[in-house]
């Protein structure tokens, strides 16, 4: 495009856009807020306002960049990244010289998105100040808010950003604002501007489609942005339509777009319906399991298809995936004969999501045995009598063949009934006494120096453990880890529990320092002592589940 066509257009661009879109969306003029982006805090279960005491703003860069990042494979488990997020939700005085710094303020917003999801990152970004003078962070609360359907809050940015705001991408995100607001002529001249510095064929597919109320292009590629992902879900259906987005897509936006559980469905049928589901392979039958298991009207069979859907994962990860996205409906499930087939898993799966009630009852049951029916028992016991029409009955006068005599029960074998009742004590914070003594001593027998991580992690949260153990840790030939494990406890020493935490979450999560016993039992003394304790022992739990299956 001509110097002449770009000037003509902005010309006209500024005339359309006259008082309507600065008094929709005006240009903040206001002093930078004294409040830094590293004290925006989004929980009171972290580390306190204190977690960069002792720390300058180069070791808090270097610790930073040691965890995942939105261009990473992410965390090596579920509990890792709770942990983490915990973590970079807290928010205090910044490090040393690090107010200010945009960098460290970056840095977090991409852990947390990598942590914690877009919700979180979004959430983080509403709450700190000034975001349309930093452009780093504009971007991402711009971006995050598109993706999330905050239209309003990302076109706001979009309009108020002071710095770099006629970048192409910046023009582009305008444009969509404009569109949205039914200006269609001063979306388009937008759009032209951005396309005389870059072409993005598909944005201008869309937005056509948009202001001309066409269907949009079938050579349209898949959204890879949240602007490319709030354009197309506008396009057909703003509130239910889920976009699939491109193979290269941010794995944060690729989240957003997981098949969702659908409310209760009826059943009229739920046995064929389970049978059914079973026959089918698959993403087919994992999604059928699931929407058996929301369905309220036979409890029963959504029990079955939670077990199955638990049985189904052989990896050990992928089972305490699903446990802890489907663990909170063991709470309504009944005891009986066919679900406690599932038993075992079912109670390992209410011990990973904490409802410990629930997971002592499915305990006691794989004890007992599913609950007996009424009166079989006494029947079973009674004399039987012969009618004078030739049928056998009981005494109280109930045919015979119309009682089913109990089948015997048998319990899971006892190696691994430890593994699950020190799985509880472990949820429960009961690591002392009698009882747990010798629950972990029959645990350790059955695993042997296999288990040497969790043995001096346990050790680590105050279980009491034999001197052998201390001979196992003279064993090893090596330990990995240093020297970020001898940093870590350098910080845990000085009280820099921002810069220990983050080098242990690092340290739990690189395959090659976790699997050392000593570094993952260091790495677990540190949460606990910085003061994250249940993430400890929620990550100590993940390995004896891991174990126990």
């Amino acid at each position: 495009m001509s110097s002449w066509k770009t000037i003509s257009c902005a010309s006209l661009l500024a005339a359309l856009l006259g008082g309507t879109a600065a008094a929709q969306n005006p240009i903040e003029v206001e002093q930078l807020d004294a409040l830094d982006p590293l004290e925006v805090a989004l929980t009171d279960r972290g580390l306190g306002d204190r977690l960069w005491s002792g720390t300058d703003r180069d070791m808090a860069e270097a610790v930073l960049t040691r965890l995942p990042g939105t261009d990473g494979n992410g965390y090596a488990s579920e509990a890792l990244g709770d942990t983490a997020r915990l973590i970079l939700l807290s928010g205090g005085r910044p490090p040393a010289a690090g107010r200010g710094d945009a960098r460290l303020a970056e840095l977090r917003v991409d852990r947390l998105l990598a942590a914690g999801g877009p919700h979180d990152a979004f959430d983080l970004l509403e709450r700190t100040p000034s975001i349309h003078r930093r452009p780093s962070l504009a971007v991402s609360h711009a971006e995050l808010g598109f993706a999330l359907g905050e239209t309003d809050r990302a076109c706001q940015t979009a309009n108020a950003l002071i710095e770099n705001r006629d970048a192409p991408d910046w023009l582009r995100r305008r444009a969509f604002c404009l569109a949205l607001d039914g200006q269609g002529a001063a979306a388009e001249l937008t759009a032209e501007l951005a396309r005389a510095a870059s072409r993005d064929d598909d944005f201008d597919a869309r937005l056509f489609a948009m202001t001309l109320g066409t269907p949009v292009a079938d050579n349209v590629a898949p959204p890879d942005s949240g602007l490319d992902f709030a354009m197309s879900r506008h396009l057909v259906d703003p509130e239910a339509f889920l976009p699939v987005v491109a193979d290269d897509a941010p794995a944060w936006l690729a989240s957003l777009v997981h098949r969702p559980i659908y409310e209760p469905v009826p059943v009229e049928d739920g046995a064929a319906a389970l049978e059914a589901a079973l026959a089918l392979s698959g993403p087919d039958r994992h999604h059928a399991l699931e929407d058996l298991m929301v369905q309220a009207r036979e409890r029963e069979v959504a029990g079955q298809a939670l077990g199955y859907l638990l049985s189904d994962e052989r990896e050990a990860a992928r089972f305490i995936h699903v446990a802890r996205h489907h663990g909170r409906e063991i709470q309504t499930l009944p005891v009986t004969a066919a679900t406690l087939e599932h038993g075992y898993d079912l109670a390992l799966a209410a011990v990973i999501v904490g409802d410990l009630r629930s997971a002592a009852r499915w305990r006691d049951a794989l004890i007992d045995g599913p609950p007996r029916r009424p009166g079989t028992a006494e029947r079973i016991g009674q004399p039987i009598l012969e009618t004078a029409d030739g049928r056998l009955v009981y005494a109280d006068g109930t045919p015979v063949d119309a009682v089913e005599p109990e089948l015997e029960w048998e319990a899971p074998s006892p190696r691994r009934m430890v593994a699950l009742d020190l799985a509880l004590a472990i949820a429960r914070d009961a690591l002392g006494g009698g009882n747990f003594d010798a629950v972990l001593a029959a645990w350790l027998e059955s695993q042997g120096d296999e288990a040497l991580g969790e043995r001096l992690a346990l050790a680590e949260l105050g279980a009491r453990l034999p001197g052998s153990a201390r001979l196992s840790v003279l064993g090893l030939d090596e330990m990995a880890g240093t020297p970020d494990l001898a940093v870590m406890e350098m910080s845990q020493r000085a009280g820099a529990r921002a810069e220990s935490t983050m080098l242990a979450v690092s340290l739990l999560n690189r395959p090659e320092t976790s699997a050392d016993p000593v570094t993952f039992s260091r790495a677990i003394a540190a949460l606990d002592a910085a003061g994250l304790r249940d993430n400890a022992r929620a990550l100590v739990l993940e390995r004896v589940i891991a174990r126990a299956r």
